[in-house]
């Protein structure tokens, strides 16, 4: 019996002692107002890689943001020298005002950021950033 408890108490402080997932709740840019994010980052260190899942609420849709965009666009880059990488879409829905996305990144601390797009496919991010959040750090 002392034994299974010791071994239960064991477990525990090693999940303690892993950390878990990183949750940043990210206020949005004064391109979108009011507009919330909840960025969860599961980084693997062993891999040199981290998941991200992004919720947002109260966002309005991107060509209220600039004219003429149709999308939000999900962007890494490991420091402000390095160039941009695309991640993905956010899934957005205009009734809800609201979006996920989720991707990977093979870093374990970047730059983070949504950008409103002209085009799903954008090679690099213009500069109507709604959401912006250093990661890992």
């Amino acid at each position: 019996m002392i034994r299974s408890l010791l071994s239960v108490c064991t477990a525990a402080l090693l999940l303690v002692a892993c950390g878990g997932p990183l949750k940043y709740e990210i206020a949005s840019t004064p391109k979108a107002p009011g507009a919330d994010g909840l960025l969860v980052a599961t980084v693997h260190e062993s891999q040199h890689q981290t998941e991200v899942e992004l919720e947002v609420k109260n966002l309005p849709p991107p060509d209220r943001v600039t004219e003429g965009a149709t999308d939000y666009v999900a962007w890494s880059r490991k420091n402000t020298s390095a160039a941009w990488t695309r991640l993905g879409s956010l899934a957005y829905d205009p009734k809800d005002r609201g979006g996920t996305m989720k991707g990977s990144v093979p870093e374990t601390s970047f730059d983070f950021a949504i950008s409103a797009e002209k085009a799903a496919l954008a090679a690099s991010p213009s500069s109507e950033i709604v959401f912006k959040q250093r990661v890992g750090e």
